[in-house]
């Protein structure tokens, strides 16, 4: 079991080294981009240089997350990630929607008449892999730690993983003489990146809004409470997610002739069957009704 201390050090480490790999993807792109001559790289590496950004953002809101709460900030800093993440999603939209406007540029006016050099291609191939590893390596890290900004920043780098592989066929594609392919490519690697872009910022303002728990989450919240001696049903049930912790508000229902005292000792065990059974709980709300009566006790 990892510790608190231990996750956050993951985190900080995972958020250092996607800035470093995506600075090197981000020069070796570019500069391979322009003395190949291929628009395709040129805008893979353009993707590159907004992750470099993207790292950043989210190296900061992983730090401010995990801060306890305050007086000014009496539920925490958590949604810190789902702003970093809402950031995420915006520069790879505006990066996207320059990528296309580039490669419509260059279809429309044919000035792609002329093939990259044979080294575009290895760009392309370093780009899969490195994008790949971090992408996996980052995965892990949001994973454990629970971390939306994380998960926002691996899924960056799947785009690039999944924008770079059209980037290799187009080159390719140039060097056999269909040199149109390239800007093809890159106009491609827009629409990838424009795509992962929406999905990103969709997922953390749906965050910021306070949307629920996925349904299997829930019905997990369901099955923990109902297995817990004396509920004998769950009524109103409400779950949110606070950055990498979640809040939960539920209504159980016990017998009628159930004391305050053992309604409180029940709702103490439902707590603690959710902390054994379900992670990255943060706040528990829990009142107890039995024919109109209602007792509320938080965790």
């Amino acid at each position: 079991m990892r510790t608190k201390e231990q996750c956050a050090r993951c985190a900080d480490k995972t958020a250092l080294v996607l800035m470093a790999g995506n600075t090197f993807l981000c020069a070796f792109k570019l500069t391979v981009g322009v003395l190949s001559g291929s628009l395709a790289v040129i805008a893979d590496g353009i993707h590159s240089g907004a992750d470099v950004m993207n790292a950043m953002v989210t190296a900061f809101s992983v730090r401010i997350g995990r801060k306890p709460p305050d007086k000014g900030h009496p539920y925490g800093h958590g949604k810190t990630e789902f702003i970093s993440g809402s950031f995420v999603g915006l520069v790879l939209l505006v990066g996207a929607a320059s990528i296309l406007v580039n490669a419509v540029g260059h279809i429309l006016s044919r000035s792609a008449d002329q093939k990259p050099h044979i080294m575009a291609v290895a760009a392309a191939l370093v780009s899969i892999a490195v994008n790949e590893l971090m992408c996996r390596y980052a995965r892990c890290a949001a994973a454990r730690t629970n971390s939306t900004g994380l998960a926002a920043l691996a899924w960056d780098n799947r785009a690039d993983t999944i924008s770079s592989t059209p980037v290799l066929f187009g080159v390719i594609g140039a060097q056999l003489g269909l040199t149109m392919l390239d800007p093809l490519a890159a106009f491609l690697v827009g629409i990838l990146v424009g795509k992962i872009g929406w999905e990103i910022l969709a997922k953390n303002i749906g965050g910021l809004m306070d949307t629920p728990l996925r349904q299997e989450e829930m019905r997990q919240i369901r099955k923990v409470a109902l297995a817990v001696p004396g509920v004998n049903a769950i009524g109103n049930l409400k779950a949110r997610s606070m950055g990498r912790d979640y809040f939960v508000d539920m209504e159980i229902l016990v017998d009628a002739q159930t004391t305050v005292e053992k309604s409180n000792s029940i709702a103490s065990r439902v707590r603690g069957a959710l902390r054994r059974k379900m992670s990255h709980l943060g706040d528990i709300t829990i009142c107890c009704r039995s024919k109109g009566r209602r007792r509320k006790t938080t965790a």
